[in-house]
C-alpha cells in the first residue's frame, strides 16, 4: 500500500523534519522494489535511475530518519529495509521472516497476534518491530528435494 504524498508531508512535518528531494527518492525506491533489499540494493537501484548519485552514508542517514519515523523497517536479521505497509500508526509492528523464500509478512496488532491481553501495568514504546523467524506456508508445503 503506497502513502500518497501528502500523508508523507504531514508525518515528516508532524515529526518537525523537512521533507527533501533525496528522502523522497530513496523512500519512492524503496516503496517501487515492494519487497526487503540491503541499503547497498538500495544505493546501486537508486544510482541506475535517478539524475542524483547517492553514496552509502546518505542512504543509510535517509534510512535511519524513515526508520524513526516508522514508515520503514529495518529487518536486523537481514540487514534489509522495507516499507511499512501498515496505516502508519504508532504501535509493535510483528514481522514474520521467512527464511527460506525472504518473504515478510507484516502484523500490526501484537496482542491480536499474540493473543494476549494488552498490559495495564506496561507500556512499550511506539514503533517498535519485533522479527519472527520461521518458513512461510508456501515454503513449509515445498516437497523436499525443492526447498531450499
Amino acid at each position: 500500500m503506497a502513502i500518497d504524498k501528502v500523508k508523507l508531508a504531514e508525518k515528516i512535518s508532524s515529526a518537525g523534519k523537512t521533507i527533501t528531494p533525496q528522502r523522497i527518492t530513496i523512500f519512492r525506491t524503496l516503496e517501487l522494489v515492494g519487497k526487503p533489499i540491503t541499503a547497498y540494493e538500495l544505493r546501486d537501484l537508486t544510482n541506475s535511475w535517478s539524475d542524483e548519485s547517492f553514496n552509502i552514508s546518505t542512504i543509510y542517514r535517509v534510512l535511519d530518519f524513515w526508520v524513526e519515523l516508522g514508515l520503514i523497517h529495518k529487518i536486523e536479521s537481514a540487514n534489509k529495509f522495507v516499507v511499512c505497509k501498515d496505516e502508519h500508526r504508532d504501535h509493535i509492528h510483528v514481522l514474520q521472516h521467512c527464511t527460506s523464500c525472504q518473504k515478510i509478512e507484516e502484523h500490526c496488532e501484537l496482542s491480536r497476534l499474540m493473543k494476549m491481553p494488552p498490559s495495564t501495568t506496561f507500556k512499550a514504546h511506539k514503533n517498535q518491530v519485533i522479527e519472527i523467524q520461521g518458513q512461510c506456508e508456501n515454503c513449509l508445503n515445498l516437497p523436499k528435494n525443492l526447498k531450499p
